[in-house]
């Protein structure tokens, strides 16, 4: 969904390991170099929270990874997850990122966007952030989705014995209380093979359906190519006579292969299942589903892809989001942002890497094949630096002025295709919407943890990686966002187990050559 120098944190003092420093350690000109850093990067917002939230808009998000949960439960359990597992993406689209600029929303799909002065922990040249946020003009008090035929495909195998089977099994039993008598479940079930478990059946006896999914039983190994093919097969089936949409739901603790792109691999049949307009939501259960995995699904039509980590968890998203992680608003939206004269673009936010690419001019085009109905408006965020070399005047944009502008086509799942151009006007911090306010927040906080998990696995740096989970968590403990607090109790518990750590080397780095930088996202350029 980064490798830059750690310039901030070679600045900050040297800091101990093993234990947080004693307050009576912390002497005057040590508490002024805190506050120092704090109100540098994030002034403390005059914003009214509560304004934005009251609107009654949908929002809009693209598809790929909705969440960061396994980033979330493998920190909380003392661990540092690798890097490979996180996702900007996934970690924006947990949050609502409003943009107040231009009214309400009258269309299927609005676009809008602002920017303020901002800098990041690990991107110091850094110095504006802009925002292009989604929303939808659906009224969420009459939004009905269309009915839906819905193919579950269960992993049942041995590995899903126990916790994870149940609470797949809840999962399909809540997502049955989302489905109406207008909307057909079957289930598709594989093991050592594949069959179908239950054929297309109207929603109306829900206690027998609920009985037969809490009849189903681990057992055997896992063909999950086999379990997905008699799935796919079953969707067009159900496409050619069912009402309204289908899509296919995968629930596994496995990780789905994604290297693979022939026909009968998962990626492979996802791919040609989309071409018939068949979507496919991967619900993931105990293991990694890193964001490889995440960015492959983005890249396929109609793909999204959950993690549950408990059945509390699961119950909240299926009972405020099921609707609308199925509903589809557009697809093949393309857009392109030119920075103004003496700006360049420093790094995308909320979108794969791998979905960018550079133009000759120094812009940069990005393409998102499937954008879905949310009850969180969602968000792309761009960092633009200064083009002029150190030590020589930077241009300086004036409140009002663009610091970038973005064109941007897409189409209508109603078939009409449509094209904007969208400014990103500079505006004062304290009057900046909401979005922008919180988006600073999560983008020094997705930066940040790409760039420490990377330095603790590839590079066995422990110390450089407190450093900056040390300087964002000082930042975190500052904000008044309630709803950040979820970001700050994760980043403060990160923080705890590095402070511990010594000497420990993790997994050795799986980044490709020549891939997206792991900070930025962006591409690299020609040569």
């Amino acid at each position: 969904m980064r490798s830059l120098g750690l310039v901030l944190a070679l600045a900050l003092p040297v800091i101990a390991l093993a234990l947080p420093e004693p307050a009576a350690a912390l002497t005057s000109p040590r508490k002024r170099e805190r506050e120092r850093e704090r109100k540098m990067f994030h002034p403390a917002p005059s914003y009214d929270f509560a304004a934005d939230a009251a609107m009654g808009e949908m929002g809009a998000t693209p598809g790929g990874a909705q969440d960061i949960e396994f980033f979330r439960s493998r920190v909380a359990s003392g661990e540092i997850p690798h890097p490979n597992v996180f996702t900007p993406e996934g970690l924006l689209s947990e949050h609502d990122l409003p943009v107040k600029k231009g009214g309400r929303c009258q269309s299927l799909l609005c676009t809008v966007g602002e920017a303020i002065p901002a800098g990041l922990i690990v991107q110091p040249e850094v110095r504006y952030l802009a925002q292009l946020g989604f929303s939808s003009g659906i009224d969420p008090k009459t939004f009905r989705r269309a009915p839906l035929s819905l193919v579950a495909v269960i992993d049942k195998s041995g590995s899903m014995s126990g916790e994870p089977l149940e609470l797949v099994k809840e999962s399909l039993i809540r997502a049955l209380d989302e489905l109406g008598p207008d909307d057909r479940l079957s289930i598709v079930l594989y093991g050592d093979r594949a069959h179908v478990y239950l054929q297309p059946t109207a929603v109306r006896d829900r206690k027998a359906l609920a009985r037969s999914i809490r009849a189903i039983e681990s057992q055997g190994s896992t063909a999950m190519e086999d379990g997905l093919r008699v799935g796919f097969d079953l969707a067009r089936s159900e496409a050619g006579r069912a009402q309204g949409s289908t899509r296919v739901m995968l629930f596994t603790d496995e990780r789905p292969n994604v290297g693979r792109t022939d026909a009968t691999s998962f990626m492979g049949m996802a791919r040609a299942a989309s071409k018939a307009g068949i979507g496919m939501t991967t619900i993931g259960v105990g293991v990694q589903f890193g964001a490889e995995l995440a960015t492959e699904i983005s890249s396929v039509r109609g793909g999204n892809l959950f993690f549950f980590s408990d059945l509390a968890r699961m119950q909240e998203v299926f009972r405020e989001d099921f609707d609308t992680m199925i509903t589809e608003l557009a697809y093949d939206l393309e857009f392109e942002v030119k920075p103004s004269p003496g700006m360049k673009i420093a790094g995308v936010y909320g979108i794969p890497g791998k979905a960018l690419t550079w133009t000759k001019d120094g812009a940069i085009r990005a393409s998102i094949e499937t954008v879905f109905l949310s009850r969180k408006k969602g968000a792309v965020f761009i960092a633009l630096a200064p083009t002029a070399r150190p030590g020589l005047p930077e241009t300086k944009t004036a409140a009002g002025a663009p610091v970038a502008k973005v064109s941007l086509k897409y189409l209508e799942a109603g078939g009409r295709r449509r094209s904007s151009t969208v400014p990103l006007p500079l505006v004062k911090t304290g009057d900046a919407s909401l979005g922008l306010q919180r988006g600073r927040v999560l983008v020094d906080q997705a930066t940040a943890l790409a760039k420490a998990t990377a330095l603790h696995h590839e590079s066995n740096d422990q110390e450089g990686a407190y450093r900056i989970v040390h300087a964002l968590a000082g930042i975190l403990r500052g904000t008044v966002d309630s709803d950040l607090a979820s970001e700050r109790q994760l980043v403060v518990e990160l923080e705890s187990t590095l402070a511990k750590l010594s000497g420990h080397r993790g997994e050795p780095g799986s980044g490709r050559p020549g891939g997206p930088d792991r900070v930025s996202g962006l591409p690299p350029r020609a040569r």
